[in-house]
């Protein structure tokens, strides 16, 4: 009867564990009948990262830099093909020798999808300011080796990446802001124009360029902090201990005689005492 968002569009359980509000949002706004919806803050981190993948990361920066490169940009892909989308990466790449590239795809065998760019990447290996990672290995821990880190529209990597602490960028092809469908769920959107979210390849570029000349001229490019609690607010490791804490509290009302639905009602009383009833989005 439990479960978490990933599984929100497949079922309806008793219990949805969110990452946060906009996850929140997304539910309630798909009418799920499920009794209740508590946010536990993001588990999949720490299940996860791993030391020796950031230390990989470090050390695959570390060369770059070594090699001349003075800004290092990560980047994610998502399940759909974007050829563009790396084909103006790695030409970025190769005309600045300036710049490192640290790839984290999210499907395996991704270079089957990009035949026409095998031209590209193999110029692009030969400079040896990139650095492509197996899929396996977690957004995150790229991107801490990473100036900024930058996906496309399917925000997932974006977001773990930020939650972490880096700065990320979003290029947003579709202008998910000026719909009205999905402009409730552009979260990123929320910090101002050319800080998180990118509408084409070339006004990204500029404002990366212009801040590696001088930080200065957009301190806040890719600072997700004023969003973050939209995706987690807790942000302390913690998730996967709030969400056994829950099971436990609703397994001893079982084990007690209660009925499943007693025992939910007071695991969901006990999860508001402990971490605030504004946690409790549906079910108090």
């Amino acid at each position: 009867c439990f479960n978490t968002v990933e599984a929100c569009s497949q079922r309806t359980p008793h219990v949805f564990f969110l990452w946060g509000p906009h996850d929140a949002r997304i539910c309630l706004d798909a009418r799920s009948t499920s009794m209740y919806f508590l946010l536990a803050g993001c588990a999949i981190a720490e299940l996860n990262s791993n030391a020796a993948n950031r230390q990989l990361s470090r050390d695959s920066a570390v060369n770059m830099r070594e090699r001349g490169t003075n800004y290092i940009l990560a980047l994610f892909d998502s399940s759909t093909p974007s050829p563009n989308f790396y084909r103006f990466f790695l030409e970025w790449l190769i005309d600045d020798p300036g710049l490192g590239l640290l790839i984290k795809p999210k499907k395996p065998n991704w270079r089957g999808a990009y035949g026409d760019l095998n031209g590209l990447f193999q110029t692009a290996h030969e400079t040896g300011r990139i650095h492509v990672f197996e899929r396996k290995v977690w957004p995150a821990d790229v991107a801490a080796a990473a100036d900024f880190s930058i996906g496309r529209s399917q925000m997932s990597a974006t977001v773990v990446s930020a939650l972490a602490g880096a700065r990320v960028i979003n290029i947003d092809y579709e202008r998910l802001d000026q719909h009205a469908l999905t402009k409730p769920y552009a979260t990123l959107h929320q910090n101002g124009p050319e800080r998180c979210v990118f509408y084409d390849h070339e006004t990204l570029r500029s404002a990366v360029t212009d801040y590696v000349r001088d930080p200065s001229s957009n301190p806040h490019l890719g600072d997700a902090t004023p969003m973050l609690d939209e995706f987690d607010p807790f942000r302390d490791g913690k998730a996967r201990q709030r969400i056994g804490e829950y099971v436990q509290w609703y397994l001893k009302g079982r084990d007690n005689g209660m009925s499943s639905d007693d025992a939910l009602r007071r695991a969901t009383g006990i999860f508001a005492d402990k971490w605030g009833a504004d946690k409790v989005v549906r079910g108090l």
